[in-house]
């Protein structure tokens, strides 16, 4: 063959035939950009997929897009609440043809176990659907596993790009009513237990008789709580004097929140204020009976700038009008919801459509703005809710002048899931998995802090090995939360390398976890009265090991950015914080103690053995980013150290409580006797019933005071539930917080800060 014919053959053997169709779903299959538009525990699960461990590269979806119009998939990531369904709508919309859903997770699919007034249960009751993933959440390789299919389905479509797909035009009946059981007032017992006074005789308790001995309406202790009802007209002059009379030095309001008594009482309501004095370790509830017709109290705004969300959450739900707050209005459920959530009254389910997004108050502020500084109008941005910057669910709206920010308002309540109510529709251990969806970044602590309020309840003490498993997987879970923290904030300042440092030992962390209870990020492995099973035999070497890798990835961290010149340029003086105003905002964890105060729950209030515990508590100088980011890095640290010692004394015993009130009986005796069998049937057939009481507990989460205010009423659910997060009251100082820097550094800040979405807005 002559060496003109063998180039002819070469030639005829490059090429194919295939159809256009075929060729152009061929390269967009292979070519995925997805649009990750992330709200809930499933789009942490999601970023996991980006990470080495699982790469979703090699699947051709690295590109990931946070515009629309450069993406052609839409990951769904995570509970759609109705606040936040115009805003899926929108994005999708603005999407070109062709375009594909996938939709990640039993929440974003139909709702989930959120049968709620304020979750809506599927997208696909207003955009349509290509890929279901199950799951709560779903896997890193049910994601990857997803998008196989995806691919699948793009290959095989045979529409033009300019054609609408068919599937659009059949979405599902909105359900307008989830409820599943309505709620009932409390029983007289329980009203009889909240009236009675008590002849107390702690510091507090004495000092308060001797001062306002005209307006104690009862006194209380129990459970080493003490609460005192005052009257509401003497409400806001004792508020003022607890706060500024040495004697009391109640200093940090911790929350506000409400109780619905319906008609059982002549007040159907009780505004609740739950302090804490920093400089003699005390804590005192304040309760204030309201009248159901006329629900109006002074606002504690001007003692306390905590008061200013709490306050505007228990209007939303409760309908209580604060008189004198500055901005009264809807925190949570959107503008356009009807009714009160949290009235006993109110069904559980009943959900109102939110039709569009409001501008947020600074708006109107800043035309005042631009008539002083004698401009025609000031730029307004919107930045946010879905914006990469903001984390997926927070909504930022800025007055700028050029790059500078002159004023800011954030809105809350697009990931709002109900917590409370739900949790006052189920029996107690059944509120275990909604709590490990609060802070989904260390949900093993969200389940201690609740199962310690219940166990607070009964006024029991779990076993020292169960005390042990859950201090080294909470400290473990308080690492995995604080790697994230820094690499997500370092990725939002353009140092992405960070992300893979501190998501690998995370992974490593997760797989630990894992062992033990056989879930990743939500577990539920805690029980009142233990944990739900014995850690596995391998779990000390596994631990000490972990204990061995993890500094390395922290001391890898920290050359890349403790003397880095840009990281600290864009940190130091950011967004600084006093030490007084830290206090008066109800800041706790390292927020707090970045602004030089060492308050720890760990060593102020130990449990757990945590007094025998060696270990340090850091603090910052100026409360700035930088300081944020040390503080961080110091208590991965702290956190080793404390695993250690816990793994060198982790006794040996039972992981369960063996009180048969709480933990059910033995296998072998529910077969062999009929004692046993009763018990068995009867804990799962009413579950625990906890005596008549009040309590509030708390514990050093990652993020700072993670507290439990709980009322039961003896029956076998919590008659109220309130879940006091520390991102709550740490998010609500932002707007303030930025004011005057530039939109750069309200990026920095935001990161710094680790708000987690489903702790902030339950």
């Amino acid at each position: 063959m002559s060496v003109a014919e063998v180039e002819t053959k070469r030639e005829h053997e490059s090429f194919f035939t295939t159809t256009y169709a075929s060729l152009v779903n061929w390269a967009r299959k292979s070519s995925l950009w997805p649009y990750p538009f992330g709200t809930a525990c499933c789009a942490i699960e999601f970023m996991a997929t980006v990470s080495s461990h699982y790469d979703i590269a090699r699947f051709g979806s690295e590109v990931v897009r946070f515009s629309p119009k450069q993406s052609d998939v839409l990951m769904v990531l995570g509970t759609i609440n109705d606040k936040m369904g115009p805003v899926l709508k929108q994005i999708y919309d603005q999407m070109a043809e062709p375009k594909w859903v996938i939709s990640m997770g039993a929440c974003a699919t139909c709702g989930g176990f959120y049968r709620a007034y304020h979750v809506m249960q599927g997208i696909d009751e207003i955009i349509p659907v290509d890929v279901y993933i199950p799951g709560c959440p779903p896997t890193p390789e049910a994601v990857l596993d997803a998008v196989i299919k995806l691919q699948q389905q793009v290959q095989s479509d045979s529409r033009l790009s300019y054609e609408r797909h068919p599937r659009q035009t059949h979405l599902k009946t909105p359900e307008i009513d989830a409820t599943v059981h309505n709620l009932a007032g409390p029983p007289r017992s329980l009203v009889r237990f909240l009236d009675e006074n008590q002849d107390v005789q702690g510091p507090i308790a004495q000092a308060f008789k001797q001062k306002f001995s005209n307006d104690v309406i009862s006194m209380r202790e129990f459970r080493g709580d003490l609460s005192i009802t005052v009257p509401r007209e003497s409400a806001k002059q004792i508020l003022r004097s607890l706060k500024n009379d040495p004697e009391f030095d109640f200093k940090m309001l911790l929350d506000v929140t409400a109780v619905d008594y319906l008609s059982e009482r002549a007040a159907r309501y009780d505004v609740v204020y739950h302090m804490l004095s920093l400089s003699n370790k005390h804590r005192l509830r304040l309760k204030v009976p309201v009248p159901g017709d006329n629900p109006t109290i002074e606002t504690a705004v001007d003692i306390w700038k905590a008061a200013d969300w709490a306050e505007r959450e228990a209007y939303d739900m409760f309908g209580i009008q604060f008189k004198g707050h500055p901005d009264l209005r809807r925190i949570l459920t959107h503008s356009q919801f009807v009714g009160y959530a949290l009235r006993k009254d109110f069904p559980p389910g009943l959900r109102t459509p939110c039709k569009e997004t409001d501008d947020l108050p600074v708006v109107e502020r800043a035309k005042r703005y631009a008539e002083s500084m004698g401009l025609a109008y000031l730029q307004i941005l919107n930045v946010g809710p879905q914006h990469s910057a903001m984390h997926g669910t927070f909504r930022l709206q800025v007055a700028v002048d050029g790059e500078k920010i002159i004023d800011a308002d954030t809105e809350i309540g697009y990931l709002h899931r109900c917590f409370e109510k739900m949790s006052e529709t189920h029996m107690y251990w059944q509120v275990i998995p909604y709590t490990d969806r609060l802070n989904y970044m260390s949900a093993m602590m969200n389940g201690v802090a609740y199962a310690m309020s219940v166990e607070k309840m009964f006024g029991v003490e779990i076993p020292k090995r169960a005390q042990y498993i859950r201090v080294i997987l909470s400290e473990f879970s308080r690492i995995a939360d604080h790697l994230v923290c820094i690499g997500t904030n370092l990725v939002d300042l353009g140092a992405i390398s960070n992300f893979w440092y501190g998501f690998r030992p995370r992974e490593e962390i997760y797989d630990l976890i894992e062992s033990c209870c056989g879930g990743r990020l939500t577990v539920s492995y805690v029980r009142i009265g233990g944990v739900a099973d014995d850690i596995p035999a391998d779990f000390v070497a596994r631990s000490r090991k972990l204990l061995e890798t993890i500094p390395k990835y922290v001391d890898d961290i920290e050359k890349m950015n403790r003397h880095n010149k840009i990281f600290k340029m864009r940190t130091e003086g950011i967004t600084a914080v006093s030490a007084e105003d830290a206090i008066d905002w109800g800041f706790t964890g390292p927020t707090l103690r970045a602004c030089g105060v060492p308050y720890d729950v760990r060593k102020w209030f130990p449990n757990y053995d945590y007094d025998q515990f060696e270990f340090d508590v850091p603090i910052g100088e100026r409360g700035d980013v930088y300081d944020r980011y040390l503080v961080r890095i110091e208590e991965i640290r702290q956190s080793l150290r404390i695993i250690r010692q816990a793994l060198e004394n982790l006794p040996e015993g039972p992981v369960q409580i063996e009180d048969r009130r709480i933990s059910l009986p033995p296998k072998k005796g529910v077969y062999s006797n009929i004692e046993d069998l009763m018990n068995h049937f009867e804990l799962i057939q009413d579950g625990i019933l906890p005596p008549i009481g009040e309590v509030y507990s708390y514990w050093e989460a990652a993020n700072g005071e993670l507290g439990f205010y709980l009322i039961s009423d003896g029956s076998k659910r919590p008659y109220r539930l309130r879940c006091r997060g520390a991102c709550f009251y740490v998010f609500q100082a932002f707007s303030h917080m930025v004011k005057g820097g530039y939109l750069s550094d309200a990026v920095a800040a935001l990161g710094s800060l680790n708000i987690v979405a489903g702790e902030l807005e339950k």
